[in-house]
Parts: structure tokens; C-alpha cells; sequence
């Protein structure tokens, strides 16, 4: 029997709720990196607030998933990033983002414009940012005895240009605005 070390990096999943911004984040050792587990292509600390670095991949696919969902509520999900100032492969690079609702769930997509805008800086911004608009996706209001698992993910898989320099601080999945305002409705 092998003892091969992966080339993928599976996460801990020990999400945090930060109560002042009503969000859980997910620390980049909570989220999942193909390639994450080879340190030529991902440094992935165990530390948090400690970045993930890109060091280089043709593949990007950072994947993460989010059980604490309920029925009839929406959340939105989204990436804390920054990029090294020798970061390369970004220009044009058609960046996603995708989330579902259950293993059968339907896909949702979002092609994240803003990041070949926050290229330059090397301040950590969210994506999706305001240009973009938010990235949202609902949990069906009949879902009591459905899988609610949401699963979302950023992903480059697309141009097969090598990659490099991006700095993944955390991704963070929150109740949508909607779903906070008919919750006070209701209420």
C-alpha cells in the first residue's frame, strides 16, 4: 500500500463566525487547492490570517463548502484576494466563481470582472466587488429533508496560461441582505 502524498490540498473546515461583519470565513487551510499539497505550485499555511500563495498553476480551482445553510434563506459568498507585485498570467484571464445548493443542486456562475482592476494593488479587496455586484445563491424554502450543503468555488481553468502570484486571504459566505430584511419582516 502507498503512502503517496496527495498533490491536492482537502481542508480542515474549521470555519469562524466573525460576528461584527455577519459572515463565517473560511481561513485559506479551510478551503480546498488542487494542486495545494505540491509547495511548487501552492503555499497553503496552517496559520491563520496567513494567505495562501500562488506560486504557480495552470489549473486554478480553490474549492470550499458551507453546511450551516437553512431553508428559504440566500447567501453570498465571496474571496478576500491580493496579488504579489510579480504576479503574471492574469490579463484576460476569465476568473469564476461557482456555487450550488446540494450534490444535485444547479450550478450557478459568475465571472469575476474586478480582478484584473485590483491586479496592481497588493491591499486585499473582495471578490465580488461592487462593479461586479454581489454573488448570491438561495436555499430552496422546501429544502427540510434535501442535502443544503452549499459548495462554491474560484476557479481559471479556461486559458491554460501558467499563473502566478495570487494571494488568497480567506473566502466568506454570509445571509444575503434579502433573506436578513424578510427575516425582520416576518418578525
Amino acid at each position: 500500500m502507498s503512502s503517496q502524498k496527495s498533490s491536492h490540498y482537502k481542508a480542515d473546515s474549521k470555519m469562524e463566525l466573525d460576528t461584527n461583519r455577519k459572515a463565517w470565513i473560511f481561513q485559506p487551510s479551510d478551503l480546498n487547492f488542487v494542486w495545494g499539497g505540491d509547495s511548487r505550485y501552492w503555499i497553503v499555511p496552517k496559520e491563520p490570517r496567513v494567505p495562501a500563495e500562488l506560486k504557480m498553476v495552470s489549473w486554478l480551482e480553490v474549492t470550499g463548502s458551507f453546511e450551516e445553510t437553512e431553508p428559504g434563506k440566500a447567501y453570498q459568498i465571496g474571496f478576500k484576494i491580493s496579488f504579489k507585485p510579480d504576479a503574471t498570467g492574469w490579463d484576460g484571464a476569465p476568473l469564476v466563481m461557482s456555487a450550488k445548493i446540494g450534490k444535485k443542486g444547479k450550478t450557478v456562475w459568475k465571472k469575476i470582472k474586478s480582478v484584473n482592476q485590483n491586479k496592481g494593488g497588493s491591499e486585499p479587496v473582495n471578490i465580488p466587488d461592487e462593479s461586479d455586484g454581489q454573488f448570491e445563491i438561495s436555499v430552496s424554502p422546501t429544502a427540510d429533508n434535501q442535502d443544503t450543503k452549499l459548495q462554491f468555488g474560484l476557479y481559471e481553468v479556461w486559458t491554460g496560461r501558467w499563473k502566478t502570484g495570487l494571494l488568497i486571504h480567506e473566502a466568506f459566505v454570509s445571509t444575503s441582505v434579502s433573506s436578513l430584511l424578510e427575516t425582520q419582516i416576518l418578525l
